[in-house]
C-alpha cells in the first residue's frame, strides 16, 4: 500500500501522495452523533449527495458498535426498487411465492428470524441506499423499528427520494437525522492538508473545490489524479498548481464505470451535457432522444444547473467526460446545438436587467475605490459596504465576479477597514463554490494578516503564496509576498528570516531555477505595488530597509507607516502623521489624528481612543502598541481608571496577536500550583476560600495571583474567566 501511494517529487526525491485515511471533520461528527443516538435508542438517516462520506459514516458506526449489538446489512438498487420485497430477498427465499402476497405474515416471518439471529442482543438494520429499496420492504422495517424490535441506520440521497412512510416517520420525530452538506472551501483545504500530509496552496483548493464542490469523494481522487499527472507539485513543502488538468487514470475510469451500462442514445445526451455543460431542458429534448434522456435522469446522471438548465451530476465527473470526447464529435455537438438554438446557444450572455444590475455595481466599485485613493475613507467605506452582495453572490448564470470583490477589497485595506476586508475573504470562501481574489486568497489573507499584526497566521498564508509564485513566475505578486513576510517576521522577531525574505524581494525575480527573463517584471504598479511598497515602508521603521524599488507607498500606506514610526518613538512622525491625516475624513483618519494628538502633547485619553478605534478595525498591533504606551502614561499621572481600561486592551489586543497568545496555551506555561489558583479564581472561588485550601493566607494567595494574572496578560479574575469561556466556545 505505500509504495502505491508514492509519487515523484519536482527535486527527484520520492514524496508521499495523499493519505486513505483522511475524514473530514464533518463525517466524524456525523459519525460520533449517530453512534449517541443509536445508543438513546434512537434511528438514524445519513443523507447527503454522492460521494458525500454516507458510507464512511455508516462503516464508522458499525465498527464502533460493539457485541451488544447484532447488525444486517442491506442495501438499495434501482433494479430492485420497483420489485416487492426484493430487498428481503435472502430472508423470505424460504418463503413459497404465493405467502409473499400476505404483508402480515412476512412481517411476523421476518421479525421471527431476525429475532432469532439477534439471539438476546440489540438488533441493528443497516441500510445503503434505502431511497432504492422497494416500498414494500421499507414499510416491512419500519414495522419492525416502530415496534421496538430493531434500530434503523441508513443513507440516502435526499429525503425526498424516500418513501412517504419514512419521510413521515422522519417528521414525528422518531428518527435522527446526520445531514451531510459540501464542504466549504476551509473544510475542503482541511481534507486536502490531511491527504497530503502537508501545506496546500490556495489555487489547488480553488481548482478542486471549483469541480468538486465539496465532495470529498471526488475532492480526493481529483487531487490523487494531478498529483498522478504532475499537475500539482511539491514546493517549499506546499502542494502548488501547475497548469494543464489531467482526466485520464481514475477520473476516466470513474466515467467509464458510471456509463458503461448506457445505450447509444443514452451516451450521445451525456455527451452533449460533457460538452456544453449546462443545457435548458427543452434545447437539450431537441438535440437528444428524449427517451435517452428520461432513462439518464431515472439513473440520476442528471442534475439542475444554474437556473433553467441540468447538467451532469458531478462537476469533476462531468469535466473529465469532456476531455474523453473526441474532438470531431465535440465539434459536431457544439455545431448541432448553435443550430437548434437559432445561433445563440453559444453566444448566450446574462438577461439585460442582470447585465444592467452588474454595470451599475460595477460603476459604484470603482467608485469607491477613487474616493479610497483620495483620503475620502467615510465615503468610500460606506460605498464598499453598499456593495458587498453584488461582488460576492451569484449571477443570473451561476458565475461570480471576483473582479469586484478584488476591488472592494483593496478599498477596505486603503480605508483601514482590516476586518471588513477580512469577512469580505470569508465570504468568498463560503458555500460549495470557491472564488479566488486577484492575487490569489492566500496573499489576501497574508496581507490582511500582517497588517493586522497576526504575523504567525500572515506567515502560513504567504508561504504557501510565496511556493504557488514561484511556480507562475508571478514576479510582482511574488515581491508583495515576500515583502509581507519579513515583515511579519519582523513582528515575531525573526531578522535573520526577514533578511532573506526581503533580500529575494527584488521585481522581476521570479523564483529560484525561473530564469526567464521574459516572465519578469522591472515594474508595476496599482494595488499590488502600494501594498509592497507599505510593507517595505514597514519594515524600514523596523530596522530593515529594502533595495529601493519602484515609487513610495500611497496616501493610506503613507499613514500606516508614519503611524509605525511614531509608535516607535520615531521623532517627527507624529506631527508628520498629524498634518497628513488631517486631510482625511472617515474613522481611520480620526484615529491617525488622535494617535497624533495624544503622542505630541503626551495625552493617554487621545492615545487611548486611537487604540479602540485600531482594535475594531483589526489593526490589533496597532491597538496593542498604542494601549501600551496610554497605560505608561496613564502609570505615570496615577490615572487608576485609564490605566485600569488602556492595560485591558493592550492585553486583549496582545492576545490577538498570536495563537500561542491566547490564554488556554498560556496556562500549561504555568506551575501546578499556579494553574491550581488561577482555575480556582476563574470559577469565582474567593481568596479566602483558596488560601484555606492551601494553607495560605489572602494575602499571599493575592500575591501569587497577582503575578499569574501579570503572565496571563490579564486585568484581573473578570477577563479570565471571560477569556477561557470565550476560547472554549470558540474551541
Amino acid at each position: 500500500m505505500e509504495a502505491a501511494l508514492l509519487r515523484g517529487s519536482p527535486d527527484g526525491s520520492r514524496e508521499p501522495g495523499p493519505r486513505a485515511e483522511a475524514v473530514p471533520a464533518q463525517i466524524r461528527n456525523a459519525a460520533a452523533g449517530a453512534m449517541e443516538a443509536l445508543t438513546e435508542g434512537k434511528s438514524v438517516l445519513v443523507t447527503g449527495a454522492a460521494g458525500a462520506g454516507k458510507s464512511t459514516v455508516m462503516a464508522t458506526v458499525l465498527a464502533g458498535l460493539g457485541s451488544g449489538y447484532s447488525v444486517l446489512q442491506l442495501r438499495g438498487s434501482a433494479s430492485w426498487a420497483g420489485k416487492d420485497f426484493d430487498g428481503l430477498l435472502w430472508l423470505l427465499s424460504e418463503l413459497p411465492p404465493e405467502l409473499l402476497s400476505d404483508p402480515v405474515y412476512v412481517l411476523q416471518f421476518v421479525r421471527r428470524v431476525l429475532k432469532e439471529k439477534a439471539a438476546g442482543r440489540r438488533l441493528v438494520i443497516s441500510v445503503e441506499n434505502m431511497g432504492e429499496l422497494d416500498n414494500a420492504s421499507v414499510a416491512v422495517l419500519l414495522q419492525l423499528c416502530r415496534a421496538g424490535c430493531a434500530l434503523l441506520l441508513a443513507t440516502v440521497r435526499e429525503l425526498s427520494s424516500c418513501s412517504s412512510e419514512l419521510v413521515r416517520w422522519w417528521a414525528e420525530g422518531s428518527v435522527h437525522r446526520e445531514a451531510l452538506e459540501p464542504l466549504n472551501p476551509a473544510a475542503t483545504r482541511v481534507l486536502l492538508e490531511e491527504l497530503a500530509g502537508g501545506k496546500v496552496s490556495n489555487r489547488v483548493v480553488a481548482q478542486v473545490q471549483a469541480r468538486a464542490l465539496g465532495n470529498p469523494l471526488l475532492s480526493a481522487m481529483f487531487l490523487r489524479e494531478q498529483l498522478d499527472a504532475g499537475t500539482v507539485l511539491k514546493r517549499r513543502g506546499t502542494l502548488v498548481w501547475t497548469g494543464a488538468v489531467s482526466y485520464s487514470g481514475a477520473l476516466a475510469e470513474r466515467v467509464a464505470a458510471e456509463t458503461s451500462g448506457l445505450g447509444p442514445a443514452e451516451r450521445y445526451a451525456a455527451d452533449v451535457l460533457a460538452v456544453a455543460g449546462a443545457v435548458p431542458p427543452l434545447l437539450l429534448l431537441q438535440v437528444a432522444d428524449p427517451a435517452a434522456v428520461e432513462r439518464l435522469e431515472r439513473d440520476r446522471l442528471l442534475t439542475s444547473g444554474p437556473p433553467g438548465t441540468v447538467q451532469l451530476k458531478d462537476p469533476v465527473l462531468a469535466a473529465a467526460a469532456a476531455a474523453l470526447v473526441p474532438h470531431g464529435r465535440a465539434a459536431e455537438i457544439r455545431s448541432r446545438l448553435d443550430a437548434v438554438a437559432g445561433g445563440s446557444f453559444l453566444r448566450t450572455g446574462r438577461e439585460p436587467s442582470s447585465a444592467a444590475r452588474r454595470t451599475a455595481a460595477t460603476a459604484a466599485v470603482y467608485a469607491a475605490a477613487d474616493l479610497s485613493r483620495r483620503g475620502r475613507w467615510e465615503e468610500a467605506a460606506a460605498a464598499a459596504r453598499v456593495c458587498l452582495d453584488a461582488s460576492t453572490e451569484p449571477d443570473a448564470d451561476g458565475g461570480r465576479r471576483p473582479d469586484l470583490a478584488s476591488e472592494l477589497f483593496h478599498v477596505f485595506l486603503r480605508c483601514g477597514e482590516v476586518h471588513q476586508a477580512a469577512d469580505l475573504l470569508a465570504r468568498t470562501e463560503q458555500g460549495a463554490a470557491d472564488t479566488e481574489l486577484d492575487g490569489g486568497n492566500d496573499l489576501c489573507g497574508g496581507t490582511v494578516h500582517a497588517l493586522g499584526g497576526r504575523a504567525d497566521r500572515a506567515l502560513d498564508c504567504l508561504e504557501r503564496a510565496i511556493a504557488q509564485f514561484e511556480e507562475d513566475g508571478s514576479a510582482h505578486l511574488l515581491a508583495l509576498a515576500r515583502t509581507a513576510a519579513a515583515y511579519a517576521c519582523l513582528v515575531l522577531d525573526d531578522v535573520e528570516t526577514a533578511r532573506a525574505y526581503l533580500a529575494a524581494a527584488v521585481p522581476g525575480d521570479p523564483g529560484p531555477d525561473r530564469g526567464d527573463p521574459a516572465a519578469s517584471v522591472a515594474v508595476h504598479t496599482g494595488p499590488w505595488a502600494d501594498l509592497t511598497a507599505c510593507f517595505s515602508g514597514l519594515c524600514a521603521v523596523r530596522g530593515l530597509s529594502a533595495a529601493a524599488a519602484g515609487t513610495g507607498p500611497d496616501l493610506p500606506g503613507t499613514l500606516l507607516v508614519l503611524a509605525a514610526a511614531a509608535l516607535q518613538g520615531r521623532p517627527g512622525a507624529a506631527g508628520e502623521l498629524g498634518t497628513t491625516a488631517a486631510g482625511c475624513s472617515g474613522d481611520a483618519a480620526r484615529m491617525y489624528l488622535e494617535l497624533a494628538e495624544g503622542l505630541t502633547a503626551s495625552e493617554p485619553a487621545a492615545i487611548l481612543r486611537a487604540a479602540e478605534r485600531a482594535y475594531g478595525r483589526g489593526q490589533f498591533l496597532m491597538a496593542h502598541e498604542a494601549a501600551r504606551h496610554a497605560a505608561d502614561l496613564s502609570r505615570g499621572a496615577a490615572d487608576r481608571p485609564r490605566l485600569r481600561a488602556a492595560t485591558r486592551l493592550a492585553n486583549t489586543s496582545y492576545r490577538m496577536l498570536r495563537t500561542s497568545h491566547s490564554v488556554t496555551d498560556r496556562l500549561p506555561e504555568l506551575t501546578g500550583f499556579e494553574q491550581r489558583l488561577a482555575l480556582g479564581a476563574a470559577a469565582g472561588t474567593s481568596s479566602s476560600h483558596l488560601a484555606a485550601a492551601l494553607h495560605l493566607s489572602p494575602r499571599t494567595v493575592d500575591w501569587h495571583l497577582g503575578r499569574i494574572f501579570a503572565k496571563l496578560r490579564v486585568s484581573g479574575r473578570a477577563e479570565l474567566r471571560e477569556c477561557l469561556e470565550t476560547e472554549e466556545q470558540r474551541t
